[in-house]
C-alpha cells in the first residue's frame, strides 16, 4: 500500500536569518567586557511580506537592514549611546551573515500567536 503524501501549508513570508560574526562579538565584549559573550550558530529569523523574487528580498533588505542592526544591538545592549553610528549596509553585512528563504513551510495545525 502506498503512504498517502503528507502536505504542507506555505506561509506568505520570506525568511532573513541574521546571525552575528566576529566584528559584533568584538564591539559587545568591548562595551560590556564583565559579561563576555562568544559567537554561536543561532541566529534571529525575521519573516516579511511575501517577495516574488530574491532581488525583491534582497532589495527590501538593503532599505530597512538598520532596523534589523538596531534589533540585534538592542537584544544585547540596550543604551543606545554604546551603539556603533555608523550602520551602513557595509558595515551590517561585516557585521552578519544574511540568509534568505522564500518558501516557509508550517508543520503544525494550530494558529501561530504573535506575542
Amino acid at each position: 500500500m502506498i503512504e498517502p503524501t503528507l502536505y504542507y501549508e506555505t506561509i506568505n513570508r520570506n525568511a532573513i536569518l541574521i546571525k552575528a560574526k566576529k566584528p559584533f562579538y568584538d564591539w559587545i565584549n568591548y562595551v560590556d567586557p564583565e559579561f563576555p559573550v562568544v559567537g554561536n550558530d543561532e541566529g534571529t529569523v525575521y519573516l516579511i511580506k511575501e517577495q516574488k523574487t530574491k532581488a525583491k528580498i534582497e532589495s527590501w533588505l538593503k532599505k530597512n537592514f538598520d532596523q534589523l542592526f538596531k534589533n540585534e544591538l538592542r537584544d544585547f545592549h540596550t543604551d543606545e549611546n554604546d551603539w556603533p553610528q555608523k550602520r551602513t549596509y557595509k558595515v551590517f553585512q561585516e557585521w552578519f551573515t544574511v540568509e534568505i528563504s522564500s518558501m516557509i513551510v508550517d508543520l503544525q495545525d494550530t494558529d501561530i500567536v504573535k506575542t
